[in-house]
């Protein structure tokens, strides 16, 4: 009886134990380009739901709120709050190792990922948003004393005794379900941080840690420029055509775009020379106060992305999320048709089409 007593209670201690990982694990320092990707992809979503290029560039609240943890089902959960803003990303990716020795590198193959937007309230020590029927936030930011200075170590171009983050974790209360039970989150502490913005600028940027300092426009969405979607550094951008001529291999874009009232999907394909296409859709939306982004993107082997010499015609068979195949054809007077079963599975959206009559297409070549 004893014995089984001690059994139970070790079994108890374990399973305590695993629930507590997450937050009991010790935080490595992040670099400082660590902490400016959170500020980046947050920014980057608040441009692709319309809210401008440089959305986070606020005169008042100057510190940025970020935590992530991987879930029980291999999904990778991230909260960033600022100013108002609450932002919950859902995220899977697939990487592929390529290079030999010190080269070595870890590519992104492939990327699933939801993001939701609400509105909060939000302090430099806490975290308060409802994301409806899909769940709510209400976290408390804890310091455990371990600060991130703008040194050379943390890879600032500025160095200084200027503090850009402080680690610790957040308690309380983040529930959250997606769409169809894809993933559900319940977690009471997980480890988090709390970037202070002017700090990280100057690391990084030599800006002015003043107040009313933006950050820099958002960036195009994995590297693939799409028209009207995310303002880009200098002016809005061609698809697929460079500032300047170049000497290296020319780039291929075809963008498909539908556009509703509260809603816009993009669909694009882009190669730059013989190499392995890139595929990416976004789907904006809103729905009442919340707004979602969704996205997804694959690379695909050669064949995926054919087109004739003189782009009058193109065909794409992405893998998956995505689904089936599409054509793009371009008849007389310049008509074009983008049809086939062409769709993608987002994450809390399967299958949505991404061909048919609301979409527009086209085809064009960098120099």
């Amino acid at each position: 009886m004893r014995r089984r007593r001690i059994a139970c209670g070790l079994l108890t201690l374990a399973a305590l134990s695993c629930a507590a990982a997450p937050a009991g694990a010790a935080q490595r320092a992040p670099s400082a380009s660590q902490l400016y990707a959170g500020v980046a992809r947050l920014n980057e979503r608040l441009a692709l739901m319309g809210q401008g290029s440089s959305s986070l560039g606020l005169p008042r609240n100057r510190t940025l709120s970020e935590l992530r943890f991987e879930n029980r089902d291999g999904y990778t959960i991230a909260v960033t709050a600022f100013g108002q803003t609450v932002a919950l990303d859902v995220s899977r990716a697939r990487f592929r190792a390529t290079g030999r020795g010190r080269r070595r590198r870890r590519v992104r193959e492939r990327i699933s990922e939801t993001t939701y937007l609400a509105h909060g309230r939000v302090t430099p020590r806490s975290i308060e948003a409802s994301f409806g029927e899909r769940g709510r936030i209400a976290l408390r930011f804890r310091p455990n004393g371990r600060e991130l200075h703008a040194t050379r170590k943390a890879g600032c171009k500025r160095p200084s005794d200027a503090v850009i983050a402080e680690l610790g974790s957040f308690d309380g209360e983040l529930r959250f379900r997606g769409e169809g039970g894809f993933t559900s989150v319940e977690a009471h502490r997980v480890p988090g941080r709390s970037v202070e913005l002017g700090g990280l600028l100057g690391c990084l940027f030599g800006s002015s840690s003043k107040r009313g300092a933006a950050l820099p426009p958002a960036r195009a969405p994995l590297g693939i420029r799409l028209p009207g979607l995310v303002a880009e550094r200098g002016g809005p951008s061609v698809p697929a055509v460079p500032t300047h001529p170049g000497g290296g291999s020319r780039s291929t874009t075809l963008v498909a775009d539908r556009k509703q009232a509260l809603a816009r999907i993009v669909f694009a394909a882009q190669v730059r020379g013989d190499g392995r296409p890139r595929f990416l859709a976004v789907d904006q939306a809103s729905e009442g106060s919340l707004g979602i982004v969704r996205l997804a993107y694959v690379r695909g082997v050669p064949t995926a992305f054919s087109f004739d010499d003189i782009l009058s015609s193109a065909t794409v068979s992405p893998p998956p999320p995505f689904h089936g195949s599409a054509d793009l054809r371009r008849g007389p007077r310049n008509a074009k048709s983008w049809s086939g079963p062409l769709a993608v599975s987002f994450l809390g959206a399967p299958r949505v089409p991404l061909t048919g009559t609301p979409f527009g297409a086209s085809l064009s070549q960098g120099f």
